[in-house]
């Protein structure tokens, strides 16, 4: 018996749209998802509808248009962001020892940001980070920032920026330009900007067009100075990269 008689065809339907949705770089409206997955409105709008109910899909506020929700992540995330976590260490290793830096790993959550993987180079070992990571004053949180759509970045930093240090971005006017280089140069770097010895390069790793994790290369400001940034975010850029082929 051929394998598409044995389907499910509105389960079928449900993972077309999923799949288009995953690979759009922006909110696709009814009308787009209708002609693209080749179904007729009123069909789309119901498998739309329980996909949204319960917690797969969203429909963006701005553009009415619809979205992959972090709901569908939570169907396998933490066996997701285990593997995400094994493929990843061997990269980590190389660019800590290639590059003479502290290399982590950064889980990205709905709210926050966690360190969850580090490798020291031989060179000096860094303190483990415990807690949360800013998204305004950090690498990694800057180069998640300016994965995500407008509204939603705007809405996890809020209207008021702390100031953690002399070098921190207070105003959302002075993030929102530096989101726009982060998004020009494909990673996002550091000054001292959350820890005031400390500087870093960030690049994410996104998974169906979402940011999943960063990857972040730092060390205290004698030891990576903000000279040495760029080539610090090439290198991420280009390990996130090779995380991301290893993942699909």
């Amino acid at each position: 018996m051929p394998l598409g008689s044995r389907t499910v065809q509105s389960v079928d339907r449900a993972i077309g749209l999923l799949r288009v949705l995953a690979e759009a770089e922006a909110e696709l409206s009814l009308a787009e998802l209708s002609l693209r997955c080749g179904l007729e409105r009123p069909t789309a709008w119901r498998l739309l509808w329980t996909l949204e109910s319960n917690g797969l899909v969203e429909k963006a506020e701005s553009s009415q248009g619809y979205r992959v929700a972090h709901g569908w992540l939570g169907l396998c995330q933490d066996r997701a962001f285990e593997s995400l976590v094994r493929l990843a260490h061997p990269v980590l290793e190389d660019l800590a020892t290639d590059h003479g830096v502290t290399a982590s790993l950064v889980r990205v959550q709905p709210l926050a940001l966690q360190y969850v993987d580090q490798v020291d180079s031989a060179v000096f070992g860094s303190p483990r980070w415990a807690g949360s990571v800013s998204f305004h004053a950090s690498s990694p949180g800057k180069a998640v920032l300016a994965c995500l759509p407008d509204p939603e970045w705007r809405a996890l930093v809020g209207t008021r920026l702390e100031k953690l240090t002399d070098t921190t971005i207070t105003s959302t006017e002075a993030l929102e330009q530096e989101l726009t280089t982060v998004r020009e140069h494909g990673y996002a770097v550091c000054r001292g900007e959350d820890v005031t010895y400390s500087n870093g390069a960030s690049a994410v790793i996104r998974v169906g067009g979402r940011p999943l994790a960063a990857i972040d290369l730092w060390g205290p400001d004698r030891r990576v100075p903000t000279s040495r940034l760029d080539e610090l975010g090439r290198a991420a850029v280009a390990g996130a990269n090779k995380v991301e082929t290893a993942l699909a």
